[in-house]
């Protein structure tokens, strides 16, 4: 399936996959535990996760975070042969 990014703003700290789950209700391999979550700015407080496409409706903002997003996940490659 596809997957895209959302990120996160959680001033009280970088959240826990096990707690993305929890707090959105959210299946077994909806949220790529691989991808984790990933500090994008810190002293922002702003942190990305790697969702299916259809749980992304799931992930909405509240009291304690902020949301943004979907943003697409492209795969990255080179354009040209390594030298």
């Amino acid at each position: 399936m596809s997957k895209v990014m959302l990120t996160i703003r959680a001033p009280e700290g970088a959240p826990t996959v096990p707690e993305i789950i929890h707090r959105y209700g959210l299946q077994a391999g909806e949220i790529d535990e691989k991808f984790g979550v990933i500090a994008i700015d810190p002293g922002n407080h702003d942190y990305t996760i790697l969702v299916e496409l259809s749980a992304a409706p799931k992930i909405q903002p509240d009291k304690k975070w902020e949301i943004s997003g979907p943003f697409s996940n492209p795969k990255i490659e080179t354009l040209w042969p390594p030298q």
